[in-house]
């Protein structure tokens, strides 16, 4: 959010804002049509020229989802929400904005579309496992060439920005998540519309094993491709390649599925519950 604001694009992201009623009013009041109302009554607000600050302080905290189940809809729904902003309000078609809001509106919506990314990356080991296709025609010293020294560079960058706290969970359930970005991205091309969930505020029991059934299929599909590639042409170059990107994913994955099978009883739920009690009143994200 640092950067945005340098743009004036820092924009509401959840319930920790101020903002002028006069802003809200000349931009047709909070947006109604978007489950991501916040993120683009922002983009509206910024069309009538008013400017946003991002507060570099911690004012006021929030709550952030306890259980998977929670954090699942959470996503898709800010995925939902985001991708509209591209597909329905697409920012570079809109009168208002300086060109550098248009690019940091796409930018933050458009991160949902690298589920397809993460999808077509993780397919292609099972590509060659399966058909013995080569996606990429290139020895496996030149690729680690250029592919080492950039996710060098990303992962570093990742850390600047963050300030060096983001973690291998957090990018294992960035990645892990490209199903969820998938779904959003299906529900907008075919104009299948989506209700407004709201993100529960205590832990929900139970085991969600089944919102990670893509990730275990794909670990199961690897497995069996590695048989059958290794019955086709033993262990070639090729396939430690592609077997060492398989297992890069699959190790990428792990986390996210850990935390699916996570059992939270009804007894600890009624205990966290208790202890977020004295902050009732306050302010929720």
């Amino acid at each position: 959010m640092k950067g945005k604001d340098t743009a004036d694009t820092a924009f509401m992201c959840g319930p920790n804002m101020i903002l002028r009623r006069t802003a809200v009013l000349e931009a047709g009041g909070m947006c109604e049509t978007s489950i991501a109302e916040d993120f683009l009554t922002s983009r509206l607000i910024h069309e009538k020229k008013w400017k946003s600050v991002y507060v570099d302080e911690v004012l006021a905290e929030g709550l952030a989802p306890e259980d998977f189940l929670s954090y699942y809809k959470q996503q898709f729904r800010w995925a939902r929400g985001s991708l509209e902003v591209i597909f329905k309000y697409n920012p570079l078609f809109r009168r208002g904005l300086t060109f550098s809001q248009r690019l940091q509106y796409i930018s933050s919506a458009g991160f949902y579309l690298s589920g397809l990314i993460v999808l077509l990356n993780a397919t292609l080991p099972l590509i060659y496992f399966f058909a013995g296709i080569e996606p990429l025609a290139i020895g496996t010293m030149s690729l680690a060439l250029i592919f080492l020294p950039y996710m060098f560079v990303v992962l570093y960058t990742i850390q600047v920005t963050s300030n060096y706290s983001y973690t291998f969970r957090a990018l294992s359930f960035s990645l892990s998540s490209f199903p969820i970005h998938c779904k959003a991205v299906w529900q907008i091309l075919t104009g299948k519309k989506s209700g407004f969930v709201v993100t529960s505020k205590k832990k929900v029991s139970g085991n969600f094993g089944y919102l990670v059934t893509p990730h275990l299929v794909y670990i199961g599909l690897v497995v069996f491709g590695v048989l059958v590639g290794f019955l086709r042409e033993g262990l070639t170059s090729a396939m430690v390649a592609n077997i060492a990107w398989a297992v890069i994913y699959i190790a990428i994955f792990v986390p996210f599925i850990s935390a699916a099978f996570e059992k939270t009883s009804n007894e600890q739920s009624e205990k966290d519950e208790i202890a977020i009690t004295p902050v009732e009143n306050g302010v929720r994200g």
